[in-house]
């Protein structure tokens, strides 16, 4: 019951601390808590490209060949350890993509929500963003809640590194340089309100996450 407490907490803290005291308990009596705040960090927006990884699937799989929401969809899953994203939300995901400021897919039609049966092609960005020389959000912002961390801007307070598998503070003018396409640009009706992020101040927790180390 503690850990679970701990778990609850950590998960619903707006600072990332306790998440990695989390994801490395293996606990005999809650077997998944730890893989699943494992993939909770793994799926804020990298620091190489500004993409989660469930979110890099989707171009990747388009790049790769699938040429609609549906094969592209069957992709993603087959990529899953353990299956957890359904049809509409790998859809929404692909309609962000395909309709932001500066769209990392092509859809169509591209008048209409991504569904089932939306054709899809990369675009130059996408293929740049894959190739990590682009970053998505820094191009397009964000504005998701991760837990209760909320993460909205161009420029986040947390970033996941792949390399150290953790979840990093991104140095100040360490970001790659961005350029849209000519025809297509970075800002106007739609964009991320504005450059900076809402600053998130630390709480105490409910419980000492010391508890919960292994």
């Amino acid at each position: 019951m503690q850990f679970a407490t701990c778990a609850w907490a950590a998960f619903r803290s707006p600072a990332t601390d306790g998440l990695r005291a989390i994801a490395s308990n293996r606990s005999s009596e809650l077997r998944f808590p730890g893989e699943a705040f494992d993939r909770l960090g793994r799926e804020y927006p990298a620091v190489h490209d500004g993409l989660s990884p469930s979110e890099r699937r989707i171009p990747a799989a388009v790049s790769d060949g699938a040429t609609d929401a549906e094969s592209t969809f069957a992709r993603v899953t087959a990529c899953q350890t353990r299956p957890f994203l359904g049809d509409s939300w790998c859809f929404a995901m692909t309609d962000r993509m395909a309709h932001a400021p500066v769209p990392l897919l092509q859809a169509e039609p591209s008048d209409r929500p991504v569904g089932i049966g939306t054709g899809l092609r990369p675009t130059d960005t996408g293929v740049r963003v894959l190739a990590g020389v682009a970053d998505h959000t820094t191009l397009n912002g964000i504005d998701r809640w991760m837990g209760g961390v909320h993460l909205r801007g161009r420029h986040l307070p947390w970033r996941w590194d792949d390399g150290t598998e953790t979840l990093v503070r991104p140095p100040e003018g360490t970001r790659k340089p961005q350029h849209a396409p000519p025809s297509v640009t970075a800002a106007g009706p739609g964009a991320a309100a504005g450059p900076g992020v809402r600053d998130i101040v630390p709480r105490r927790m409910g419980c000492g996450l010391s508890a919960c180390q292994p």
